[in-house]
């Protein structure tokens, strides 16, 4: 496991952000999303992961399943 250095994390909250902001509609509800443990994530919060690229996919791949309704 690698860890990102600071514009990495920059880049991959960005980019997860714009996924959750699509998904749930507005910035308080994305900001939220990425605070909160979720469970396909056993139990992480979003925002803790994305200090890796396999962190990163793990909380994209769970915004892309809920985008189609795949829990």
């Amino acid at each position: 496991m690698m860890l990102a250095n600071e514009p990495d994390i920059k880049d991959a909250f960005n980019e997860v952000l714009e996924c959750a902001l699509k998904l749930l509609g507005n910035k308080e509800a994305a900001m939220r999303w990425l605070g909160t443990p979720v469970r396909a994530l056993n139990y992480a919060t979003p925002i803790s992961l994305l200090g890796t690229p396999e962190g990163k996919d793990a909380v994209l791949g769970v915004l892309d399943r809920a985008e189609y309704g795949v829990f």
